[in-house]
């Protein structure tokens, strides 16, 4: 902005010095609404002789407001559910890189059928219930009786919060089962204690004079486009699947000649089964329960049952915890026609035993 300097006499020199205001700033700079003001002063002399310095009127302006918001996935992996869980959440930050105090709206998004996730999974169900809130104590943990607030309420510059999405999964799904999900925020007017403001809208002219304008400095996102004044990202709720895969083997322990040297299968000698239960699926199986008829030819020995060993190259180790033959509070049993065992829950990936040993009738 250029202002005219009169001056009467003949000037022999001419000084310009400008006077600026000075203001500190957080990295999204200086404050919105900041007035700047700056002063010319021209210092002159005639005839040799200094004269009064001349100075300008005061030239000033507001600073505007710029205004950016970044919305990240917290982890950027996937939230692993199973079918009929409830208040699943996935956590977002939601940034605000703007020179001011604002307030966000906040919208929350089912991705489209066949569309892909966050993962690159496609989308093949729409989940339940999808809410959205804020974390109200900054602890980064959902917590149904505190976190209510569904909008960001007045955040200062450069200060983030985490916002849940909290929903629940159908018991009903289809196969390969991912619901892909999404955040916006949406800049909205700050300076409004405990309500809301309206959306900013951008300021589409020139700069308007002792007027703070709005400028949109925010990137696209998955869910939005440049400058529109909001942000977005997207989640990923992956259904686990339990697929079992169960595998028993034989060995001959000992026998009444060779003992345990070189063992053979003959009348008198023992054998131990072990069944070897494997999760091959994707999310955790519980309540695994096995049962196992001790065959024809050969009779139960007793106080043999483990439960809970692990294998090494596929092969059974020779752990688990020892178990009592009666149908009581351990997770294991014989019934005088079976042995049954127990294991509570298996994660993914997971592989666990039952052993028990026979002789040989």
């Amino acid at each position: 902005m250029l202002r005219n300097i009169s001056c009467r006499g003949a000037l022999s020199a001419t000084a310009l010095s400008l006077v600026l205001s000075s203001t500190a700033h957080a990295a999204s700079g200086t404050t919105a609404g900041t007035s700047v003001t700056n002063t010319a002063s021209v210092a002159y002399t005639i005839g040799g002789v200094a004269q009064t310095p001349v100075s300008s009127n005061a030239a000033a302006f507001l600073v505007d407001r710029k205004v950016n918001v970044t919305v990240a996935q917290v982890g950027g992996q996937a939230t692993n559910v199973t079918a009929g869980d409830t208040n699943a959440v996935i956590a977002f930050t939601v940034t605000n890189n703007t020179n001011a105090v604002q307030d966000f709206r906040l919208i929350k998004d089912q991705q489209n059928s066949l569309v892909l996730t966050l993962l690159g999974h496609s989308d093949s169900f729409d989940v339940d219930n999808l809410r959205v809130f804020v974390d109200s104590n900054g602890n980064g943990t959902y917590e149904a009786g505190t976190d209510t607030a569904t909008y960001i309420d007045e955040l200062a510059a450069d200060a983030s919060v985490t916002v849940f999405l909290v929903a629940d999964i159908p018991t009903s799904l289809p196969a390969n089962p991912f619901a892909g999900v999404g955040l916006i925020a949406v800049a909205a007017a700050g300076g409004s204690n405990g309500s809301l403001g309206s959306d900013l809208v951008a300021t589409l002219l020139g700069d308007t004079a002792n007027a703070i304008d709005n400028v949109f400095a925010d990137a696209s996102g998955t869910l939005d486009a440049t400058r529109d004044g909001r942000a977005s990202a997207v989640g990923e709720y992956a259904v686990g699947t339990a697929s079992i895969e169960v595998t028993k083997t034989a060995v001959t322990i000992s026998d009444p000649l060779n003992l345990g040297l070189l063992p053979k299968a003959i009348p008198g000698a023992v054998i131990e089964y072990c069944i070897q239960v494997k999760n091959a699926g994707t999310g955790t199986a519980t309540n695994i329960a096995i049962t196992d008829p001790i065959p024809a030819n050969s009779t139960f020995q007793a106080g043999s049952i483990l439960v809970g060993g692990t294998t090494l190259l596929g092969v059974c180790n020779a752990d688990g915890s020892s178990v009592t033959d009666a149908n009581d509070s351990d997770t294991g049993e014989y019934d005088g026609t079976n042995v049954k065992a127990t294991i509570a829950s298996l994660a993914a990936g997971a592989t666990r035993t039952a052993r028990f040993r026979v002789t040989v009738n």
